[in-house]
């Protein structure tokens, strides 16, 4: 009797040598990068931090670069996770700071709150990606409860950061300070300025509690990973295709994500990914919306299921179409562009009032003699 050489046994073996030298070389080809990287001169290093336009002073420190080495060196890993989901969640930020009128490189405060984590949580309460605690939650109007965080909608979160941030810099009118104060409190910013006449968040930076003096230093490095991985052989890994390309909808039904799950053909931990704000992944209905967001490819068949009860008759000569919002889109660009009213997009939407996100498909009825955007 001949003995059956493993050939199943023996391939795997090479599969998985092989694998291990691919991601050896790549890690050698990162960490070349960082050691040329590394011997450039602060000079090179100043200009890239000057290039970051931050709403503030910035400085090259010390502390400094060892965050931003810990981004791009020991956490390299990390970044590239941190990277991907930035394409989830950018454009949210880059619209409700368009909205409000804040400075867009904002949007890396929830890179060093949350890694842009959605369902991050901290031993001291805070939860999302800004990082809310729930009194200071629901004084901007989050709802926490035990079916409920809206601390973890990406959404609701932002909007509500958004506000915070615009309060806080109304008060001190320095965006340094006022990432401070959102970091350990207005109180005790205002105090530090009172006591050592502080000015700016340099100017306070001693007599900030550790955490605090740190802030400003990781926020640098956040923005630097941001913008300049790609020079340290970075790459952003990108999140599951169902994750990237979705819509929110404003709904204002009860329903439950598992029965949604079950009638578009898709995971319920996919759908509670996408909308983990709903613990129980009841979504109860509110005149005013909640917003719930699926992958595009089921899109289509979640609005004839779960939004198609009140119909709206078609105007004559008009035909009917779908508007989908980017980032900074506000009702009355979105009519003007459409050559109709906001009235119209209101009725037509059923919305309750002019509030839009991103990624918000919005029926439009368009005259046949004009061409869609």
């Amino acid at each position: 009797m001949r003995m059956k050489f493993p050939w199943t046994t023996l391939m795997a073996v090479v599969l998985m040598l092989c694998a291990i030298q691919v991601n050896a070389d790549n890690s050698a080809e990162h960490f070349a990068l960082i050691n040329a990287e590394e011997n450039l001169n602060n000079d090179e290093f100043g200009y890239r931090l000057e290039q970051l336009n931050l709403p503030f002073g910035v400085r090259n420190t010390a502390r400094v670069r060892s965050y931003v080495r810990r981004y791009l060196v020991e956490g390299y890993r990390d970044s590239e996770d941190i990277l991907g989901r930035a394409t989830l969640y950018f454009p949210i930020f880059e619209h409700y700071l368009a909205l409000y009128g804040l400075p867009q490189s904002l949007k890396y405060l929830p890179v060093v709150e949350s890694a842009l984590q959605p369902a991050a949580h901290s031993p001291v309460g805070a939860a999302g990606l800004w990082q809310f605690v729930p009194a200071t939650a629901r004084i901007y109007g989050l709802r926490v409860n035990g079916q409920v965080d809206e601390r973890l909608d990406p959404h609701k979160s932002t909007e509500a950061a958004v506000q915070m941030l615009q309060a806080l810099y109304a008060q001190f009118g320095d965006w340094g300070l006022v990432l401070a104060a959102y970091n350990c409190g207005p109180g005790r910013v205002k105090r530090i300025m009172r006591t050592y006449g502080a000015t700016n968040f340099w100017e306070a930076q001693p007599y900030l509690p550790q955490e605090s003096q740190k802030y400003i230093p990781r926020f640098i490095a956040a923005a630097y990973m941001v913008n300049f991985h790609s020079a340290y052989g970075i790459t952003p890994d990108y999140p599951e295709p169902d994750l990237q390309r979705t819509r929110t909808y404003r709904v204002f039904r009860g329903l439950h994500l598992a029965k949604v799950a079950r009638s578009l053909g898709v995971s319920y931990r996919l759908l509670q990914k996408l909308n983990p704000s709903y613990l129980s992944g009841l979504v109860t209905a509110s005149p005013k919306g909640q917003f719930v967001t699926v992958p595009e490819r089921v899109a289509d068949q979640f609005e004839l299921v779960f939004l198609a009860d009140k119909p709206v008759e078609a105007p004559a000569n008009h035909q009917r179409t779908t508007y989908i919002t980017v980032a900074g889109d506000r009702l009355e660009i979105v009519a003007k562009l459409l050559q109709c009213t906001k009235t119209d997009l209101m009725r037509w939407n059923q919305l309750p009032d002019e509030k839009l996100t991103v990624n918000q498909p919005l029926i439009v009825y368009l005259p046949r003699t004009v061409v869609r955007p």
